[in-house]
């Protein structure tokens, strides 16, 4: 079985992989940063409840949090695996960067980039609604760059920690009813409507302004801890994958070994 694991600002999600097929995946909160050994037994916890064989013949780690990525690694290495690959520069991961400094960009966008490059086309961008919202675009495997705009919940965060009134209104986690009218009638729903609609045609716009540029229509996949919200607020044909960037990371690992 192989442990595929990607470390982000919010969550640390990890997938079971058996061949190609994702059996289950689990969710633990980034903060507040933990030992070795309490990522290792959280996951022997899992996959007892589960009933899943314990032994693993590989792992791969995405991190953007790299005070963590040590941790997880030496907790892959307590469940068994030898040496778990880091997603980096030096990973294989059969995609060509027309960007100024790859080494910048995210390996978790990376992965995503390489599952939608697979399983959705070689022209395509990735929408990840995660604590960025972050927007990606691909033509026959050339990385072109993208978009990076804060995710819902910073918005929400920035409202109230830079007004003196504004409450703190969080919408991922379904405090107060979903703005399904853009006119706000109370001080609530006018910061859902403006995050929510806000950031739907600020994706839908950037989308726009890519294929404008590049003269290519691409297929749109959204992904990441907000997706299934946010695919209710967009126009336009789009697939969703919330595991996407889980899949993308057993290719690269495939392609590692």
């Amino acid at each position: 079985m192989l442990l595929a694991i990607d470390i982000g600002n919010s969550s640390i999600n990890i997938g079971f992989f058996e061949s190609a097929a994702l059996l289950k995946t689990l969710k633990i909160p980034t903060h507040p940063t933990r030992p070795d050994s309490v990522y290792k037994d959280k996951i022997l916890d899992f996959l007892t409840k589960n009933r899943m064989e314990v032994a693993f013949g590989g792992a791969i780690i995405s991190s953007v949090v790299p005070s963590l990525t040590k941790n997880v690694r030496n907790a892959a290495k307590g469940l068994g695996v030898r040496n778990p690959l880091v997603v980096g520069p030096s990973l294989h991961t059969g995609l060509n960067f027309h960007v100024e400094k790859p080494e910048e960009i995210g390996s978790d966008r990376i992965a995503n980039m390489v599952a939608a490059s697979e399983l959705f086309g070689p022209s395509v961008i990735v929408v990840d609604f995660g604590t960025a919202t972050t927007i990606s675009a691909l033509k026959k495997r050339i990385f072109l760059g993208g978009a990076i705009l804060p995710g819902i919940g910073l918005m929400s965060s920035s409202l109230k920690k830079g007004t003196a009134k504004l409450p703190r209104v969080d919408a991922a986690s379904g405090y107060g009813p979903m703005p399904f009218q853009s006119m706000g009638k109370n001080t609530t729903m006018c910061i859902l409507s403006g995050i929510i609609y806000g950031t739907a045609g600020a994706v839908e716009k950037l989308i726009c302004q890519m294929e404008e540029e590049e003269a290519c229509k691409f297929k749109v996949v959204i992904t990441g801890g907000n997706s299934l919200m946010m695919r209710s607020f967009l126009a336009g044909d789009f697939s969703l994958d919330p595991d996407l960037t889980l899949k993308g990371l057993r290719f690269i690992y495939t392609r590692n070994i």
